[in-house]
């Protein structure tokens, strides 16, 4: 039973947590200046940082263990969990196993198949599966975001499924809804014309993410539809490059946060999400809340969001052709926007944190 307090390197159920007074507590340690801190959170002063060899838009952020150490030993918790096999994640797995407490872990990230997509080189993808194996296997239990990941975690990390939980998908519908809506946002305050097609992407403007084939894609689309604009949220190697599209309808706003991404997001009249390598897509679910059509790919964790019952998107195959054609369909028929639309906030019920924290904080205890 949970008596004490939860190590967790990450904030995802931080706010439940302090909501629902459970005994759990967050350790991470960034520089990051948009990450916010409650009473529940410990921020490690880094010892330093570096870009993630082939990731750079990722850091590996280095904590003194003693300090790591000195705080798990004062607060003796029942169990860690811990979010991310870096630096930090690391050092709280051998302080786990110093001080014999159970580990627990979630598959937040699909570090394979990110790096494989930055690197193309299939040595770099087998030799983080097999850190991975070795990270995870002494690990009483993992969490995935989504059953698109089940069998990957059971075959390329070898854990046994009876030890894999699917945490039901969870956001804060007060902060992502179609009340954030700003009928002239576009012309009044970035100066687009008026009466434009908006198009959303959010999310690190990378490889990996797909970002290429959506910014080459849309350069064709402005061509023959002059009027539909896509909008970019999100910082990254493409944002640096923003430059190099300024005659495409394509409008870079960097990083966004608070109620001003929220405005973004309902503001806009579908959204586009090509990765294929994200594990559930929490953007996608925002995106759902905020009453938006979705368009996202046949390979990750996203799919799982786009019901055909709700009618509330599309899942395509990472074909131009193929996605030119439904985001054309959507920039022109205005009537297939909305009946879309009713269909994602019916699906975007389904996303409750309390739900999502509950079946975590059930499954640990």
């Amino acid at each position: 039973m949970i008596a004490s307090y939860i190590v967790y390197f990450c904030p995802f159920p931080c706010f439940c947590a302090k909501k629902e007074n459970k005994p759990l507590k967050v350790v991470t340690s960034t520089k990051k200046r948009h990450c916010k801190f409650n009473c529940n959170m410990l921020n490690l002063k880094p010892i330093f940082a570096i870009p993630m060899p082939f990731y750079k838009e990722l850091d590996l952020v280095f904590v003194n263990p003693f300090r790591l150490y000195s705080f798990i030993k004062r607060y003796r918790p029942d169990i860690i969990h811990i979010s991310t096999p870096g630096p930090i994640g690391f050092w709280g797995m051998v302080i786990a196993k110093w001080l014999k407490i159970p580990l627990y872990g979630t598959y937040h990230t699909d570090f394979p198949s990110y790096l494989y997509a930055n690197t193309n080189s299939k040595f770099v993808k087998k030799t983080t599966i097999y850190f991975l194996r070795w990270f995870y296997k002494d690990f009483r239990a993992i969490f995935i975001r989504s059953n698109e990941y089940f069998d990957v975690i059971k075959s390329e990390l070898r854990f046994s499924e009876d030890r894999i939980y699917t945490i039901p998908a969870g956001i804060d519908l007060n902060r992502f809804n179609p009340n954030f809506k700003d009928e002239n946002l576009w012309h009044r305050v970035y100066g687009l014309p008026k009466d434009v097609v908006v198009a959303l992407y959010v999310g690190r403007l990378t490889v990996e993410k797909n970002v290429p084939f959506l910014l080459e894609l849309w350069r064709d689309i402005a061509k023959e539809y002059p009027n539909a604009w896509l909008v970019m949220v999100g910082s990254g190697k493409y944002y640096k490059k923003r430059d190099e599209y300024k005659k495409s309808n394509i409008l870079f706003l960097g990083h966004k946060e608070g109620k001003e991404l929220s405005t973004i997001f309902a503001s806009v009249n579908f959204f586009v999400f090509p990765s294929t390598t994200d594990t559930l897509g929490q953007v996608v679910m925002e995106a759902l809340a905020s009453g938006l059509p979705v368009i996202v790919s046949d390979k990750g964790g996203p799919k799982t969001l786009v019901n055909k019952d709700y009618k509330n998107g599309y899942i395509l195959e990472v074909d131009k052709d193929r996605f030119k054609s439904v985001i054309v369909e959507l920039i022109l028929d205005e009537k297939k926007r909305e009946e879309l639309s009713i269909g994602a906030k019916r699906s975007a019920k389904n996303f409750s944190f309390a739900n999502s924290f509950n079946f975590f904080w059930k499954n640990h205890k």
